[in-house]
């Protein structure tokens, strides 16, 4: 009887382990267990978006692209369309939207070092590739003209301009997008 108590036992914190070590927890349903994944359902939203904005790679810029296809996007319009499909969120309409959406319902984070692979990054207007074009401006009242998804190694997913390619992957660091940047956080 001990020896089945305690194997009981150990096999249960074993699967207990297993299950916060994948990010499954479980929880009460009807009387049953029924397991969940809490901790990875949000990374999964984040991979499962990241994954589709890159099928879009290369996809053409077109500023108030027509919201109802997917042949031209911007900026807005892209992260909004990956957001909605991949994990199963609708965002606002407009960067400024979008913007005010995440400072509603996540931490804002203001430097690109402190972001998290998934969140929204939010940009001014571009005034010039240098530094000193934005030092003196009180980025906490700039509007809002961009948005961009955070990939992780100071790269951001977007699309922006005619000219840039369509969708894309950019660096920040020492670049006008650091510069521009003005906040940035979840979505989810």
């Amino acid at each position: 009887m001990k020896q089945n108590i305690f194997a009981k036992t150990l096999i249960a914190g074993a699967v207990t382990t297993a299950l916060l070590v994948t990010g499954i927890t479980p929880l009460q349903h009807q009387g049953d267990t029924a397991y969940a994944a809490t901790a990875s359902s949000k990374s999964s939203k984040i991979e499962a978006a990241i994954k589709l904005g890159g099928k879009y790679m290369g996809t053409p810029y077109e500023f108030g692209s027509n919201r109802s296809n997917t042949r031209t996007f911007d900026c807005s319009d892209f992260v909004k369309h990956i957001f909605k499909q991949a994990a199963g969120v609708t965002l606002p309409g407009s960067s400024a939207t979008q913007a005010s959406y995440v400072k509603k319902n996540s931490t804002v984070k203001t430097s690109w070092s402190s972001l998290k692979r998934g969140d929204l990054v939010f940009f001014m207007s571009y005034k010039g590739s240098s530094a000193s074009s934005y030092s003196k401006l009180n980025k906490s009242k700039q509007k809002v003209t961009h948005v961009a998804l955070y990939l992780g190694d100071g790269k951001v997913l977007h699309t922006y301009s005619q000219k840039s390619g369509g969708v894309r992957v950019d660096s920040i660091k020492g670049t006008q997008w650091e510069h521009r940047m003005i906040f940035g956080g979840s979505a989810l």
